[in-house]
């Protein structure tokens, strides 16, 4: 690569958003609409509403999810331009794995997404309580497949950061990444093909689920009289 590649692959890189943590998907979670207002109390209410509701709270936790790791997929695309490709080969070649890891994250969560959301528009899904207990779920396993993401993303931001830090002029000795590698045993997101989603509600870490739980209830939609959470809602 000369110079003046050097050079404009330093100008991209530095456009770049800063790659994710754990706290750009918890934030997440936090800023959807539904989490800044208080519990909805609601009284005779038709309970199309009431799952219209919660259906598309559902979509919206994938998509702020799924909006995030694709970011990152697409900034990176980078990678494979003629230009860089011969570069990134030789010194990361773990990027590829890297970002095939994030792509089939972002094809999990449309899974999960659409499992639950088939759960909730299911004859048998006809209480509040039910409602809330698949968007928990639901969430719960999203949020579980981006955790898993994390040592994937700290691992690009370690290349972002080398680029970053490298000299202008590809002649000079620059330290060789060698500190950068990634391990395989951090790639733990399946293929869509083998992902069981009916068992995905097993693999939430209870903090989690009671995290999202208490969430609920703070900003969910709750019964006039809490003892009707138990009855189905009119239809």
């Amino acid at each position: 690569m000369d110079k003046d590649s050097m050079v404009e692959l330093k100008k991209r890189f530095k456009k770049m958003s800063v790659v994710l943590d754990e706290n750009s998907f918890s934030n997440a979670i936090l800023s959807l609409k539904e989490h800044q207002k208080p519990a909805i109390v609601i009284k005779n209410t038709s309970f199309l509403d009431v799952r219209s509701f919660y259906l598309s709270n559902l979509r919206l936790a994938r998509l702020c999810i799924q909006a995030k790791l694709s970011t990152v997929i697409r900034e990176f695309t980078i990678i494979n331009e003629p230009a860089c490709i011969d570069f990134f080969e030789h010194y990361f070649d773990d990027l590829d794995l890297a970002l095939a890891q994030l792509k089939y994250a972002t094809q999990l969560l449309m899974k999960i997404s659409t499992y639950f959301i088939q759960l909730m528009e299911k004859d048998d899904c006809n209480t509040l309580d039910r409602c809330k207990y698949l968007k928990v779920n639901a969430i719960g396993c999203m949020y579980t497949v981006a955790m898993r993401c994390l040592p994937i993303l700290a691992y690009i931001e370690k290349v972002r950061q080398h680029m970053l830090a490298q000299d202008d002029d590809p002649t000079h000795e620059n330290a060789p990444p060698s500190h950068i590698v990634l391990a395989k045993e951090d790639c733990t997101i399946p293929h869509t093909s083998a992902f069981e989603v009916e068992k995905a509600a097993g693999l939430v870490d209870p903090d989690t689920l009671r995290w999202l739980e208490e969430l609920e209830e703070k900003h969910g939609f709750r019964m006039h009289d809490d003892c009707a959470q138990e009855h189905p809602l009119a239809a």
